[in-house]
């Protein structure tokens, strides 16, 4: 039986290591959203019920008891409480299966969904959180792309999750362009140039690193085409989430896809959709947003069946 009556209001809240953003909606509506910078990692004294009763509290006031769905690290080793993997092949009611009921003193019904662990012959997997959006995109056979810090490739079969990879672009381009040499000139170091987005620059670097395979090799391009006048110093950071973003393309275009769902939001979509694009791959966008709230209510309104 699903936990919403009619009309019900409930939230779900992504929980991450250093922010969170959370959704007040009344069935699918969405009513209300916020995000803030109180991650797991920021929460003192394991006070979790104390930081998301903050959280909420306005809401509270406003709507009285709702349950509460949370997803991502809050259901980690480091979070909250651990909430088990689940393991492929996995569908929306297998998490459903794995949800953890969380005891509380002052909030009532607070749940966290699990994420999913992937197992190969090489080493294993993991999503924590990213499986919300990816089965709220509702795709029944074929590959997504869900970019972010961890940008996840993920394969869906008969409404299975399948298979799973993992790419570490985001977090490689935050610590490169903040903590090395490569950076030097973005707003983000001591020279702090403000650096503006540059689709050209962004191709220019896409493109470099489709042909070439060493990574460590094309990067120190960031520093010579930037000595020596070959990009300008407010497109640093452009090339360089080229060249990141096209070496994990690159292993994407060797799988052969003709088609892919980019699963995705905010300045980057449209960056790349372009790269799809110069590599002959039809992409079908879907607002990562909307899938994390679908995928949600689909996880949490599922039958509890077992495989």
């Amino acid at each position: 039986m699903s936990i919403f009556s009619s009309g019900h209001t409930w939230a779900v809240i992504d929980w991450g290591a250093r922010r969170y953003e959370a959704f007040l909606l009344k069935n699918a509506a969405l009513i209300e959203s916020k995000t803030g910078g109180q991650g797991i990692l920021d929460v003192e004294d394991g006070a979790f019920e104390a930081t998301l009763k903050d959280m909420v509290d306005p809401w509270l006031a406003t709507h009285g008891e709702f349950p509460i769905v949370l997803t991502g690290l809050v259901g980690g080793r480091q979070g909250w409480v651990e909430a088990a993997l689940v393991r492929t092949p996995c569908q929306c009611s297998d998490i459903r299966c794995g949800m953890v009921q969380v005891a509380t003193n002052q909030l009532k019904d607070v749940a966290i969904i699990p994420g999913i662990l992937h197992t190969s012959s090489e080493y294993p997997e993991a999503l924590r959180g990213e499986e919300v959006s990816i089965m709220g995109a509702k795709v029944s056979d074929g590959w997504i792309l869900r970019p972010g810090e961890h940008t996840k490739m993920v394969r869906i079969n008969d409404n299975k999750i399948t298979q799973l990879t993992t790419y570490i672009t985001g977090e490689l381009y935050q610590l490169l362009a903040q903590h090395s040499s490569l950076g030097r000139c973005t707003s983000n170091s001591s020279c702090g140039i403000e650096q503006k987005m540059s689709p050209i620059d962004f191709m220019t670097g896409v493109r470099k690193s489709l042909e070439d395979f060493c990574l460590s090799k094309v990067l120190y391009s960031v520093t010579t085409r930037r000595l020596f006048n070959q990009i300008e110093a407010e497109h640093i950071s452009s090339y360089l989430s080229g060249l990141l973003i096209g070496h994990e393309l690159r292993n994407i275009k060797a799988m052969g896809l003709d088609n892919i769902t980019l699963v995705a939001r905010g300045p980057l979509t449209e960056l790349y959709q372009q790269a799809f694009e110069e590599m002959s791959i039809n992409s079908e966008l879907v607002d990562a947003q909307q899938a994390y709230l679908t995928g949600a209510q689909l996880i949490v309104e599922s039958a509890e069946e077992t495989r």
